[in-house]
């Protein structure tokens, strides 16, 4: 195939999750045209379960977009990342955190999915994402990227990044595999939903966040703006189960006991919507992550278990590192296929110590025998908060600067 000589460089997107939509804002804030290919119809696309936390790295990436607008709107509508904490089931902290051992005034800001979702479509909109279609395949040669969607439209570009997250659609044809390869499970499922509360009145007024850890269980909430609140629960269980949390009748089983204000969180989510999802991941693909002009980002490439608070930014830095590279490696005389391989393992080591330690802080975290616990609660009670805070001083350091003469050598 031949790529037109005239149009604009072209990137062609699969996934229109925060990985995908915000890799088409580095793409055009490159000068390039940007195409998001979502399989879900707008409204479920801009849509979304719970909150999440965007941390001082991904804050660091967005920041470069618009003058640094789009972060400032994120923390207009989302709620800043204070002072909180880990707590035993009845209370008793076992590990507090504040902005200030580490020199920053929050730690990040934590919005809802479907508030973040929105903030990153309203730039976009209909000429850069096309809902409603999956990808069915595509081929490639060095000419460019055809691909081809399941309603039977065809786009062309130049390459390809599949943002698609845990059952990525790109990867299974890059593996040439009929179906994803299964992902790992944890060990344990998950419970999340909004909530609102008036005036924090059932809040303590000296956090922003707080978890509990039990046996095999953990209860958490975060503050995601104006009245509204997050809610996340966890329990040790097989997968695929339907089991006595799957209601809030069954919540209520499981935490009903735990400190204040859990109890009234619960209290709070009557006639909210509860999810719940099997924990999974996968371990980072070892050597390239793509092939030829395609490649991926995220969960796509490294799905991680939710404990740092880590998948949504290492998509960000991803989107924003690949751009990076393109520009420097195209300016450089790099092909697109060189300039890939390069940023693939350029990302691979900083994202295979993220998923580690996100494992290992879940294991801790859902430790279920007396044992276990009792290690874990001594070992988090004895070390100092401020020690606590530096050991994630490697991941908040992260700093983005957008620049075009970033070459990395070839892989």
């Amino acid at each position: 195939m031949q790529s037109n000589q005239n149009a604009p460089f072209t990137v062609l997107i699969v996934g229109g999750g925060i990985g995908g939509l915000t890799l088409a804002h580095f793409v055009r804030k490159a000068g390039w045209r940007a195409q998001v290919i979502e399989k879900r119809p707008l409204a479920e696309m801009l849509s979304g379960p719970g909150g999440i936390f965007i941390q001082l790295n991904g804050l660091s990436a967005l920041r470069q977009l618009d003058e640094g607008r789009l972060a400032e709107a994120l923390y207009a509508q989302g709620g800043s990342v204070l002072a909180g904490g880990f707590h035993r089931e009845d209370g008793s902290p076992l590990y507090l955190n504040d902005p200030e051992f580490v020199g920053r005034q929050d730690l990040g800001v934590c919005i809802s999915r479907a508030d973040l979702q929105q903030l990153l479509y309203r730039d976009l909109g209909p000429e850069v994402v096309f809902p409603g279609s999956g990808l069915a395949h595509f081929e490639q040669d060095e000419g460019g990227v055809r691909v081809q969607l399941e309603d039977g439209t065809v786009l062309s570009g130049d390459m390809l990044v599949g943002a698609d997250g845990l059952w990525s659609r790109v990867r299974t044809i890059l593996e040439e595999r009929a179906r994803p390869a299964a992902p790992e499970y944890s060990g344990y499922c998950c419970w999340r939903g909004l909530f609102s509360v008036p005036d924090r009145q059932i809040l303590p007024e000296n956090s922003s966040w707080a978890e509990y850890w039990g046996f095999g269980l953990r209860f958490g909430w975060f503050h995601v703006g104006g009245d509204r609140y997050s809610f996340y629960a966890f329990k040790n269980t097989e997968q695929g189960g339907a089991d006595e949390g799957s209601s809030l009748a069954g919540l209520r089983t499981l935490f009903g006991d735990y400190a204040a204000p859990v109890p009234a969180i619960l209290d709070a989510l009557e006639g909210e919507t509860i999810y719940r999802d099997d924990i999974c991941d996968r371990p980072p693909i070892k050597g390239p992550w793509g092939k030829g002009r395609a490649t991926l980002i995220g969960d796509a490439a490294h799905p991680v278990q939710p404990n740092i608070g880590q998948g949504a930014c290492q998509a960000i830095e991803d989107g924003f590192e690949l751009v990076q590279a393109l520009r420097a490696g195209m300016t450089a005389g790099q092909t697109v296929a060189e300039a890939l391989r390069a940023i693939e393992e350029q990302r691979s080591k900083r994202v295979t110590r993220v998923f580690k330690v996100s494992r290992q802080v879940g294991e801790l975290a859902q430790s279920d025998t007396r044992w276990g616990v009792f290690a874990r609660n001594q070992l988090y009670r004895l070390m100092p908060n401020w020690l606590g805070d530096l050991q994630f001083r490697w991941l908040f350091d992260y700093e983005a600067e957008w620049r075009s003469d970033k070459l990395l050598p070839k892989a």
